[in-house]
């Protein structure tokens, strides 16, 4: 019996987990949403990406991991990001055990988003961040971030928060409007220069990165959108959670088609090449 190879093999992306620790024990997680909006509207398969200790060697393994991928997804998360961890993952110090269990800190996943950075920029690969994600896209090349919106501005710090008192699907509801740049990489895709996003996160770009543009913003100013500059294929990241309605939201499931359109055109271009 021959066995065929598809004519268009599905392209592979890695998905950042977070440290949870529960009952004294540390899990790696990440929400299913993800996965499924990869799965359903990027047409990609996914492999999730483990967090990494100081004392690991996975920061070299997760390096061999990653020439293996097709795209990059930097999801969500609570935690707020530690700079100096996600710019240095193989120098910093061990992670706080209070600050992991108190959801504060994430030093862990920082090193893995820092390693994962690195390797997608160096080879050339899609990235989408979302949240969180579009966050240590900033910080990695040098930006900063305001350490809690509330306390920048009552008002906007509202339009941007968690709506706590909402149940959960609810919080993901429509939040604010943002401006989209009409000549950026996101406008293609939105095809729109207004859209409503939801809005759940207490950081946010405080300078923006030299190499990092902006896409969209809030009303307030506040950058909601970036890409990555001189970028040879989609390194795009969103402060919104595109995830979340992308069955029924039409820019968010737009996000996913583009990305994953991005990440089987760089499967396709790495397979002429007989990989990395």
């Amino acid at each position: 019996m021959t066995l065929h190879r598809p004519v268009k093999a599905r392209a592979v992306v890695g998905i950042t987990s977070n440290r949870l620790l529960v009952d004294g024990v540390h899990r790696d997680w990440l929400r299913r949403k993800y996965v499924k909006a990869l799965l359903h509207h990027a047409g990609v398969a996914c492999v999730i990406l483990p967090t990494i200790d100081a004392e690991d060697a996975s920061v070299e393994s997760a390096g061999a991991i990653m020439r293996a991928l097709d795209g990059l997804v930097l999801t969500g998360d609570e935690s707020n990001v530690d700079p100096a961890v996600l710019r240095a993952p193989a120098s910093c110090p061990g992670p706080d055990q209070q600050d992991i269990e108190n959801g504060i800190r994430d030093r862990p996943r920082d090193r893995l988003s820092g390693v994962a950075i690195r390797n997608a920029i160096a080879q050339g690969m899609p990235i989408l961040g979302i949240c969180r994600g579009l966050q240590e896209l900033n910080v990695y090349f040098g930006g900063t971030l305001r350490s809690s919106l509330s306390a920048w501005s009552l008002g906007s710090g509202q339009m941007h928060a968690e709506k706590t008192d909402r149940p959960r699907d609810r919080q993901y509801d429509v939040a604010h409007s943002i401006r989209v740049c009409p000549d950026g990489a996101l406008f293609p895709i939105a095809r729109t220069v207004e859209a409503q996003v939801n809005s759940l996160h207490n950081q946010g770009i405080e300078v923006l990165a030299s190499a990092l543009r902006r896409e969209a913003w809030a009303p307030d100013g506040l950058v909601e959108a970036v890409s990555v500059v001189g970028a040879p294929t989609l390194q795009i990241a969103v402060q919104w959670h595109p995830e979340w309605h992308a069955s029924t939201d039409l820019l968010s499931k737009r996000l996913f088609t583009a990305f994953g359109e991005a990440c089987l055109a760089y499967a396709e271009k790495r397979s002429t090449r007989g990989g990395q």
